[in-house]
C-alpha cells in the first residue's frame, strides 16, 4: 500500500545570532539534523511505498509516463528529498564550528595574555604507559568504544587500544547534544590539532592526546568506535 506524502517542514536553519550560548545554537543545530533525517526516512518510505528508490526511472521506453507506478507522487518526494539532503549538508558544515565554540567555553585557554606577552600553559605530564594528571571532575557516563585501531594509525600513535571505553573525547561526552555523532565533526576540523580524550582501559582511567591527520589508512584517526 502507498504511503501519503508528508507534509514537508519548511522551518528556516539556525543561525548563531540568534542564539546567546554557543551550546544552544549546536544544540538547536543538531535538533534541526534530527529532524530533517526523521523526514528523509518518512518520504524515502513513500517512494518505498511505490515500488520505487531513487533512482528508477519515471517514464517508459517510448518516452510516456509509466502508469504502473504514481509518477506525481514519486517525483514529488525525490524533489524533497534533495531539498532536505541540501538542508542537511549546511547544517552540518556549521555544526562543526558551533561545537567548536561550545567545548571552547568550558575549556580553559590554551594561553593567556599577561603583561603584553603570550604565556603558554604546559602540557599536563604523562608517564610512559599513557597516565596523566586528571581533571578533577570525570564524566558520569561513556559516550563511546573503541572497536578497532589501525596499525600505525593517529589513534595507534596515541596510544588508544580496542576495548578503550571514551568518556570524554576532546570535551564531547554523553551529555553533549549528539552523543558520539558529534565527534566526527570536530574531528574534520581538528587536523594537526591535539586533542584530549579521557579512556578506561579495564579498571584503570587514562588521558591520552590523539592528534588527527592524514596517514596512509582512511580517515583522520584510523579507529572505529561505536556507542558505548
Amino acid at each position: 500500500m502507498a504511503l501519503p506524502a508528508p507534509v514537508p517542514t519548511t522551518l528556516p536553519l539556525p543561525h548563531a545570532e540568534a542564539y546567546d550560548e554557543p551550546r544552544e545554537y549546536a544544540r538547536a543545530l543538531m535538533q534541526r539534523k534530527e529532524e530533517i533525517e526523521a523526514e528523509i526516512d518518512a518520504l524515502n518510505a513513500v517512494v518505498a511505498s511505490h515500488g520505487a528508490s531513487s533512482d528508477t526511472p519515471l517514464i517508459d521506453p517510448e518516452g510516456y509516463p509509466r502508469a504502473d507506478i504514481d509518477v506525481y507522487a514519486i517525483r514529488h518526494a525525490r524533489a524533497a528529498l534533495v531539498r532536505l539532503y541540501n538542508d542537511r549538508a549546511e547544517v552540518m558544515r556549521r555544526l562543526a564550528p558551533a561545537l567548536e565554540s561550545a567545548f571552547e567555553v568550558d575549556q580553559p585557554p590554551s594561553q593567556t595574555q599577561s603583561q603584553g606577552h603570550v604565556q603558554r600553559r604546559p602540557l599536563p605530564p604523562a608517564d610512559t604507559n599513557g597516565r596523566a594528571e586528571f581533571p578533577e571532575t570525570w564524566p558520569e557516563r561513556a559516550v563511546a568504544r573503541v572497536n578497532a585501531v589501525a596499525p600505525d594509525s593517529p589513534a595507534a600513535d596515541a596510544g588508544l587500544a580496542a576495548g578503550d571505553v571514551v568518556y570524554s573525547f576532546s570535551g564531547i561526552t554523553a551529555a553533549t547534544p549528539g552523543g558520539m555523532q558529534a565527534i566526527g565533526p570536530v574531528v574534520q576540523r581538528s587536523e594537526g590539532r591535539r586533542l584530549t580524550l579521557l579512556v578506561l582501559r579495564g579498571n584503570e582511567r587514562r588521558m591520552l592526546y590523539l592528534t588527527p591527520r592524514t596517514w596512509s589508512g582512511r580517515g583522520l584517526l584510523g579507529c572505529h568506535i561505536l556507542p558505548a
